[in-house]
């Protein structure tokens, strides 16, 4: 048998925490209320709008330097064509097509005097197509009499 004092036995009642909801307990809330919620969204929608902004101008940024700077090699081949030739190029504006890059370009090339009768000033603009108003890029080099 059982004594009174033996560790088997309880002298003390067992504690116990009301049931949640029961009227012995104060409600607290653990979640998040919808007005943070919203706020939460409206947040993330600010940020994503942002974020898709900046990627499409990135990419419209990137097809803008990649035309820029095929047409600059292009109009850099044309100079280096006018140097390698060694042959005086006569005033005037010329004009043709070429290939860089898959796409097809439209060059003018427009020579000019300058004040010293040894040296001709040469402009060349890329066009991205025939007829175009606006050159994606214009290089303005001179060239020097050969000897």
């Amino acid at each position: 048998m059982i004594s009174e004092n033996s560790p088997w036995t309880m002298s003390h009642p067992i504690e116990t925490s009301p049931l949640p909801g029961s009227p012995g307990q104060k409600r607290r809330s653990r979640g998040f209320t919808l007005l943070e919620i919203l706020i939460a969204l409206a947040i993330l929608t600010i940020a994503f709008a942002s974020i898709i902004t900046v990627s499409a101008n990135q990419s419209v940024n990137v097809a803008y330097l990649r035309d820029k700077t095929l047409a600059h090699w292009l109009a850099m081949n044309q100079m280096t064509e006018l140097q390698i030739n060694n042959q005086w190029p006569s005033t005037g504006k010329q004009q043709g097509d070429a290939e860089m890059g898959l796409h097809k370009w439209h060059w003018v090339r427009t020579i000019t005097k300058t004040p010293d009768e040894r040296v001709r000033q040469i402009e060349i603009a890329i066009y991205r197509e025939r007829g175009a108003e606006q050159a994606v890029t214009r290089l303005v080099s001179f060239l020097s009499q050969p000897i």
